[in-house]
């Protein structure tokens, strides 16, 4: 009954706009830790490809540090606790990249960031997803995911031009600052639902063979963004010769694109199928944009890359509502952190093996062939769907 009305308590403005302005919110200001951060460290910093490949898979493994155990704290503590205090170490870790100058700096304050971003977006998510306000899920994760984007556009075009004007010390200075008054903000945001979840519970959850399949496949998924994250800004710069301003208004282009799939993905994901339909045409076009983006000039590059985002788009809905529908409410957190746990395994792989590979072939080729290996992803999908139709 307490849970019924801890639920029942929070209307949809609490429920759904107060976390979605945060993370929007802060979407605009990290916007620099995606693609640009990159650029960072080799053209700031002077780093070697390995040192790249390293730095970003160092980000990943934080992410497989922090998965379950910020899954099971959001099921044990209310989520808005972790999401604070997880802003305020980021706030610390931006002062101090803008300063850092050595190698063993930056890896440690990297470091330490991408152990408590990744302890944020979890508990954002938790939250979100615990937050039930009876509105259809499927929307729900649209509308969630399309502010973030929303974010993430504005982001990426203003930190274009920001760092063309202040370099990157002045960029993540401000950042610092916009990361202290989000977690002013979101010491407000109201308190989850919590539980005693025993380690027991999540282990027969993941003794689900369609639990197991998922969370294989969420891995597979994911290398590709490995190759992104090392090679997708460089490619950009050397290949097709774009500016910093250039950088985010290309990216910008993508995010409207995933914007768009947001939307109609969260519309149809609940429907007769709507969960496979998705999740093989997500696949489809996101590999295939991937694959089409090397091509020049860049008018064509950014149309594909348009493509990319649909897919790509399709596929976070269909990986947040799986999870959605996977789990109860009470192991949630904890599960939810397992699933991320496998995206970041995928996501160390790709990382390690494409940054080698963009360095020592061209930053074009990791692109394409990961978008290969993400088409054929919809294989297996659609044979399971087969056997199933069968045994109806």
């Amino acid at each position: 009954m307490a849970y019924m009305a801890e639920h029942q308590s929070l209307s949809g403005v609490r429920a759904d706009w107060f976390p979605v302005a945060v993370l929007s919110l802060y979407t605009v200001a990290v916007s620099i830790t995606t693609f640009f951060v990159t650029v960072f460290f080799k053209e700031a910093m002077g780093f070697s490809a390995f040192q790249i490949g390293l730095l970003i898979s160092i980000q990943a493994m934080t992410g497989i540090l922090a998965a379950f155990p910020a899954g099971a704290g959001n099921d044990r503590f209310s989520s808005h606790l972790l999401i604070t205090g997880s802003l305020v170490i980021q706030a610390l870790c931006f002062f101090a990249l803008a300063t850092a100058r050595s190698f063993t700096a930056v890896a440690l304050f990297y470091m330490t960031w991408g152990l408590f971003s990744w302890v944020f977006r979890l508990s954002m998510d938790v939250y979100f997803l615990k937050t039930d306000t009876r509105n259809a899920i499927g929307r729900r994760i649209g509308f969630y995911q399309s502010w973030r984007f929303a974010g993430m556009i504005t982001g990426t075009i203003g930190t274009g031009y920001i760092i063309d004007r202040l370099n990157f010390s002045g960029a993540f200075t401000i950042v610092a600052g916009v990361c202290v008054a989000l977690a002013l903000v979101s010491a407000f945001m109201p308190a989850t639902v919590v539980a005693r979840v025993r380690l027991a519970d999540y282990r027969a959850d993941f003794s689900s063979r369609r639990v197991l399949f998922f969370s294989f496949w969420v891995l597979l998924f994911a290398s590709h963004w490995g190759a992104e994250q090392t090679c997708y800004a460089l490619f950009l710069r050397n290949d097709l010769g774009l500016s910093f301003r250039g950088l985010g208004w290309y990216f910008a282009a993508e995010y409207v694109a995933i914007i768009i799939a947001l939307t109609l993905a969260g519309q149809v994901v609940g429907a007769k199928a709507g969960f496979r339909k998705l999740a093989v045409s997500g696949l489809l076009l996101s590999g295939l944009g991937n694959i089409g983006m090397v091509m020049k000039p860049v008018s064509v590059s950014v149309l594909f890359r348009a493509v990319h985002g649909l897919g790509d788009g399709f596929m976070v809905v269909v990986m947040y509502y799986g999870i959605s529908r996977l789990f109860s409410l009470a192991h949630l957190g904890g599960n939810a952190g397992l699933v991320h746990l496998f995206s970041m395994v995928g996501y160390i792989i790709g990382a390690m093996v494409y940054s080698p590979v963009g360095a020592s072939f061209g930053y074009g080729h990791p692109l394409w062939v990961s978008g290969l290996l993400t088409m054929l992803l919809a294989l297996p999908v659609v044979i399971i769907s087969r056997d199933n139709r069968r045994k109806a």
